[in-house]
């Protein structure tokens, strides 16, 4: 059976981790809590979520579950990404939701998507404010 877009997103993710004494990353799959995102994170001493998307879709894709979840954690004051590799250009980008609006933001983008710059996706979503 063929991986998805996500699946692959969250193996090169997981393989970063493994080479930083600096990381930890948890992949979380649930059936008991709706809108929880996929990757618990830990860089540089910065706590932090991650959702893994990989499509071009209006809001990414989230449903009203995530968003809603989303809204929460940061109301709490927690950081909540989304790690969107849109499938119509080569680029990832960490987007979050707004609290206002209930849509995604652009936080950050880069054309580089190798590990270098996937690897700082990562580190704009551990330094960004809550």
């Amino acid at each position: 059976m063929a991986q998805s877009n996500e699946s692959k997103l969250w193996n090169r993710i997981k393989k970063l981790g493994d080479k930083s004494h600096f990381t930890h990353f948890t992949r979380i799959e649930s059936n008991t809590v709706n809108g929880i995102p996929d990757v618990h994170c830990l860089v540089n001493k910065q706590l932090f979520w991650l959702e893994l998307k990989a499509n071009d879709l209006k809001n990414r894709g989230l449903s009203k579950w995530q968003i809603n979840w989303h809204i929460k954690y940061q109301t709490a004051g927690g950081k909540v990404f989304i790690l969107n590799s849109p499938l119509k250009e080569r680029a990832l980008e960490i987007l979050a939701v707004s609290r206002d609006s209930r849509s995604t933001r652009l936080v950050y983008k880069t054309d580089d998507t190798s590990n270098t710059g996937l690897w700082s996706c990562i580190l704009q979503a551990a330094s960004a404010e809550a």
